[in-house]
């Protein structure tokens, strides 16, 4: 087999080589146009991050493209091989601009990068080219710098799958090792036919292959930021340095003896560089990790020193960012934690006195009720019975309001029953649409009617979204608009009521479901908190959103209890 290959025509296996390049670009130019297209599809606003990164992936994958197609036409014409210096160094940048929209922690401060290949394109000059030495000389320098910069970018899609999970990463990663094994294989200085020859130019359009499958936009909108990817990178790139400048010294060495005096003073050259490699990665660990670390540290005590007010202030999206961005949600969450228990440890003991102050109040006000009842029955003269009318409507006010003392401290226990929601949204809207006509003002329904049947204590659920529509009503002037909606939303179902009325000001919309407080002249200030309290027995809640002057929109939130 070897020596059938070895002895085929030249031409042949030029040709061949020729068709395999221009396969390369047309594969290469399809994931660049697929990247492309995709990072225009992002949101500019939202996603700037993604958008760049796709865009460099575009970038790099053009430059491959690019570099492949004039590989093809400089066989394909017989020009001067001295211009494929410029091919494979526009290789060389095309992986490292994979390698920067991978690993980059601010990607859109570098989508400059593949427009670096521009100055390259003055090797296309014979001026310039045919002053170089014989490109055959320098291939194996050329291909091994590929093959390393191509298993980095194998490496940083392994890293990338650990991160995501998600198995194209890996077919990423196999696609990049075939072209660095092919580079590895074309590392040789052995002549075309030869076995070394047969399998890097077998292997690379297979990589690339794999690429143009694997490379779609699943895996291209998931590229995020990674301090692994950042220390994988720069620990190799370091590395490659000192061991690039020893190949380099090597292959000259083979090429023109070196004096001794020239040895030392390239072995000094070659310490200083593997030296200062090992001192720049020291500091970029420091500046990129230990100085994060602490900063986060130092914010961390200084939240916990203010009682957990403030939060961590950070631009970073790799995993420092997201823990800072866990460490502000989880001082929110304690900060609603505390809140939600104080508000509850004051609802406890304002329970406990309503209940005690509507049975003291009770009965006497029952007495007084009856005696002014007595007093209008049987006494004549206006003035007794305009005195006693008073007497009565403001008993029965104290009487409404201890009641609701009642129910506040002493709630119902929720009978819950298999019901239709959207039947309980109909029935009330239609209760209260006369009195909502009365006031000039329209009431709307948008219902889902995908909503399943729920278990719900039908009467309570009435009652709250009554008090929800009475207080939107109140809310608005005349030819205001209430709409009531229903939606089904991640296990629970949703009632909205939403009005175009005067809104809620900021400082009162963190007090409404306190008891007692209320911004009605004639309003007890328990409605909300009943309600709140109802919904809380049910396993859901109510929440609101309001924008003065514009209106307000009250959701209650009710779970889907099988």
């Amino acid at each position: 087999m070897k020596n059938v290959l070895y002895n085929l025509d030249q031409n042949v296996l030029i040709n061949y080589h020729i068709g395999e390049e221009f396969l390369i670009f047309l594969v290469c130019f399809l994931i660049a146009r697929r990247a492309f297209i995709t990072s225009r599809s992002l949101d500019p606003l939202y996603d700037r991050e993604g958008r760049s990164r796709i865009f460099l992936m575009s970038g790099g994958f053009a430059l491959l493209g690019i570099n492949s197609l004039v590989h093809a036409i400089i066989h394909a014409a017989g020009l001067n091989l001295n211009i494929l210096y410029q091919t494979l160094i526009g290789y060389c940048l095309g992986l490292l601009t994979l390698i920067v929209a991978i690993s980059a922690e601010k990607p859109w401060k570098h989508t400059y990068f593949p427009f670096l290949y521009i100055p390259f394109l003055l090797l296309l000059i014979p001026e310039i080219h045919e002053r170089f030495p014989i490109f055959n000389q320098f291939r194996p320098l050329v291909w091994m710098v590929i093959s390393y910069l191509s298993g980095l970018v194998s490496i940083l899609y392994l890293a990338t799958y650990y991160y995501t999970r998600l198995n194209r990463y890996l077919l990423s990663s196999a696609g990049h090792l075939f072209i660095c094994i092919s580079a590895i294989a074309l590392f040789f200085p052995t002549g075309i036919g030869s076995t070394a020859w047969i399998y890097g130019h077998v292997l690379r359009p297979l990589g690339f292959g794999i690429l143009l499958y694997s490379m779609n936009r699943e895996e291209l909108v998931n590229l995020r930021e990674s301090i692994l990817f950042k220390f994988i990178t720069t620990f190799s790139l370091m590395v490659a340095f000192p061991v690039l400048i020893f190949g380099t010294i090597v292959l000259y060495e083979n090429l023109q003896p070196i004096q001794l005096f020239g040895k030392r003073i390239l072995v000094f050259v070659l310490v200083l560089v593997a030296l200062s490699s090992a001192l720049t990665f020291t500091l970029v660990l420091i500046i990129r990790l230990m100085r994060p670390l602490l900063q986060l540290k130092e914010s961390m005590d200084q939240i916990a020193d203010s009682g957990l007010e403030g939060s961590i202030q950070t631009d970073r999206n790799d995993e420092i960012g997201k823990l800072s961005q866990a460490f502000n949600d989880m001082v929110l969450k304690l900060r609603q934690s505390l809140s939600e228990r104080d508000r509850l440890s004051r609802l406890a003991a304002t329970g406990e006195l309503s209940a005690t102050l509507a049975h003291e109040i009770k009965n006497p006000l029952n007495a007084i009720g009856a005696a002014a009842v007595y007093l209008r029955k049987n006494f004549k003269g206006g003035l007794i019975r305009e005195f006693g009318k008073i007497i009565y409507d403001e008993v029965s006010r104290i009487n409404k309001l201890t009641a609701n003392l009642l129910t506040f401290a002493k709630p119902l226990q929720p009978d819950f029953q298999l019901s239709d929601i959207n039947n309980l949204v109909t029935e009330t809207t239609d209760l209260l649409r006369k009195e909502c006509e009365e006031r000039g003002l329209a009431v709307e329904t948008e219902l889902d009617a995908e909503i399943p049947e729920i278990s719900f204590d039908y009467n309570l659920i009435k009652q709250v979204l009554i008090n929800l529509m009475l207080n939107s009503f109140d809310a608005m002037d005349k030819k205001g608009t209430v709409t009531v909606k229903t939606l089904s939303s991640n296990g629970s179902v949703l009632i909205a009521v939403e009005d175009n009325g005067a809104g809620i000001d900021e400082d009162n919309l963190k007090n409404i479901f306190n008891p007692f407080f209320t911004t009605k002249t004639r309003g007890t200030g328990l409605g909300l908190a009943i309600s709140r309290k109802t919904m809380k027995d049910h396993g859901g809640d109510i929440s609101v959103e309001s924008v003065p002057g514009k209106g307000s929109t009250f959701t209650i939130l009710l779970p889907i209890k099988k």
